[in-house]
């Protein structure tokens, strides 16, 4: 219908009265005027409105339309339109409308879930820390169907573990709810439980990286026999190169399913100029970069080839558990080789567009992670010093000869202190503990 008006009187003053009709919520909108003329531009802006956007648009009240203005800035921002979120939530309504599921057992979906992130080129050390955690909370419902698994025996479980911060229990419940996922992706589920339990509040931000101590005690466990010493490559790449584990792994090239050719290898390092080359097909973040090598870094490298240390490494998970296990290293910190090469860059260089330029991230990342901790530039000279002619002289030392039993008494106590802790709680059928490593995962014993 067309809006029509009418003159009114309203406390003894005459008005002009225009009906608009009812609205989509059925109440009727007949505001009124000072004067004939304002009523008309009222019409003729409803008019208007009908033909640009529409009569539901233009029976919508302003807090209505502002609402719709709303919701669709959000829609914008997150890359969708709203015929893609109709149509999502429509399939999703579809989807849940069926509840019926094939049962399977919740072994066989952790061992499904490993097997698509070693499809998607994860690393192993991930994969294996990841399944051991699953495999936990898993013990004594391993053949259990996981459809039947409740949310309260995970958020129990996840509740138990009293040592885990914030951070340790939002990346875990993460994984978890990528496990059911899974499930669900597989039809042996139709609900996420992850979903109904408490999420984890705001996490304040911790800036960590190893005492140039720590640092000098991995690269001496890393030269302490014949097997860890393959690892060294790698290990000096992220601490002394500042690359990222999956660059050097070639983690997106072999996602990409591209040919060994394109993996990082030897070829791309120029140790005659002190050069790596950070090609497209390996920069995590798309664009080819050019680290310089400080000569540490070019010591370290020329030791690792001379070792015929292979690139992309092999067997690193497993030899990098050996090198902790020596000095009894409790927390590997996420990217924490590479941290340690950032921090102590910025000394070296003076200038943070410098160190980006190696980095391979934005100043405001650099800042955001590094700046923080206001390492002294003594300290970061320093850590340049650890070369493979002090790590030899160190390990010859009998400070590091007592440090080595130290280390092995310290690991076989508390693997001790594991598995008197883990009987009984075996014996009673509910899951292990274990310790929070630095990516948020749970890591199992090594």
């Amino acid at each position: 219908m067309q809006p029509t008006k009418r003159k009114i009187g309203k406390n003894g003053n005459p008005k002009w009265e225009v009906d608009f009709g009812l609205d989509d919520l059925g109440k009727r909108r007949r505001p009124y005027f000072a004067t004939e003329e304002e009523a008309d531009d009222a019409i003729a802006k409803w008019t208007k409105d009908l033909k640009s956007g529409g009569e539901s648009w233009a029976r919508m009240t302003v807090t209505e339309r502002k609402s719709v203005i709303g919701v669709l800035d959000e829609v914008r921002k997150e890359g969708q339109t709203i015929r893609q979120v109709w149509e999502d939530w429509k399939r999703w309504k579809k989807d849940n409308a069926n509840t019926a599921v094939t049962p399977k057992a919740y072994k066989e979906v952790v061992e499904e879930w490993a097997r698509r992130k070693r499809a998607a080129s994860k690393t192993e050390r991930y994969i294996h820390d990841a399944q051991g955690l699953m495999m936990q909370f898993g013990e004594g419902r391993a053949q259990q169907a996981i459809h039947i698994i409740p949310a309260s025996d995970l958020e129990s479980w996840i509740d138990s573990h009293k040592s885990w911060g914030k951070s340790s229990r939002r990346t875990n419940m993460s994984l978890f709810s990528n496990l059911w996922d899974t499930a669900i992706s597989k039809g042996w589920c139709s609900l996420n439980i992850v979903e109904r339990m408490e999420p984890v509040g705001k996490i304040g931000r911790e800036v960590k990286i190893y005492p140039n101590e720590t640092a000098l005690q991995i690269m001496a466990a890393a030269m302490e026999n014949e097997l860890t010493q393959q690892v060294i490559a790698p290990l000096a790449l992220g601490l002394f190169g500042c690359m990222r584990p999956e660059e050097i792994q070639s983690a997106k090239a072999i996602r990409a399913g591209m040919p060994k050719e394109k993996w990082f290898t030897w070829r791309d390092i120029d140790l005659e100029h002190g050069r790596i080359t950070v090609r497209v097909e390996i920069a995590k973040t798309g664009d080819q970069r050019t680290i310089r090598l400080q000569p540490c870094a070019v010591e370290w490298l020329k030791t690792a080839k001379e070792l015929h240390n292979p690139l992309p490494p092999e067997n690193e998970t497993r030899l990098v558990d050996q090198v902790c296990d020596l000095i009894c290293l409790d927390e590997w910190i996420r990217d924490g080789l590479r941290k340690n090469c950032a921090t102590h860059l910025r000394a070296v260089y003076k200038n943070d567009y410098d160190v980006v330029k190696d980095m391979g991230n934005s100043v405001r990342i650099l800042l955001r992670h590094y700046a923080d901790l206001h390492t002294p530039d003594e300290v970061s000279f320093e850590h340049w010093k650890i070369t493979p002619q002090r790590v030899n002289e160190y390990r010859k030392t009998g400070e590091w000869l007592q440090f080595l039993r130290d280390a092995a008494k310290r690991l076989e106590e508390k693997r001790a202190q594991e598995t008197a802790a883990e009987a009984p709680q075996a014996s009673e059928g509910s899951a292990k503990h274990a310790t929070p490593s630095a990516n948020g995962n749970a890591k199992p014993a090594r």
